[in-house]
């Protein structure tokens, strides 16, 4: 309970703070099977009472992931990383991200392009495009991306 007090958190990431956890107090390096029952138990009760929601946690965090102007490739692998379902991931990082304006707000937040100092020249756009392609975007987006930020 201290741990879903603190912070929001998805059925697969309580699931290994509290096998964590128990090994840690047992001493222990692999769980028993009547610990791991307990653990499953314990995930199960929480989400019947709707303090662990999965898909509630997906939206909460897509929507913060697309704050900092990440890809929908890069949200739905964060997403993934932290034990949502390939489907909830589909569901939610596809809604209402749309990859050009996130790549320009990339662009904007990491002054990239033309927000550059010193503007835009042929060697920057090269790291300009890597970066953007670290950031999950590809070669298409990430070209039009630091054209349209040129035009502005």
């Amino acid at each position: 309970m201290h741990y879903l007090s603190q912070r929001s958190a998805s059925t697969a990431m309580l699931r290994e703070t509290l096998e964590r956890r128990a090994k840690r107090r047992l001493g222990v390096a692999r769980l028993e099977d009547e610990a791991r029952q307990l653990i499953e138990q314990t995930v199960a009760d929480l989400a019947g009472l709707g303090l662990v929601d999965d898909a509630r946690f997906a939206e909460v965090r897509a929507t913060t992931l697309a704050g900092r102007g990440l890809s929908k490739r890069h949200i739905a692998q964060r997403l993934q990383m932290k034990g949502i379902g390939a489907d909830a991931v589909a569901t939610t990082a596809a809604a209402g991200v749309d990859d050009l304006a996130q790549a320009k707000r990339t662009i904007e937040r990491k002054r990239l392009g033309s927000f550059r100092r010193g503007g835009s020249t042929p060697e920057t756009r090269q790291k300009d495009l890597a970066a953007l392609a670290r950031a999950g975007f590809s070669y298409a987006v990430a070209t039009a991306a630091l054209k349209a930020a040129e035009t502005e």
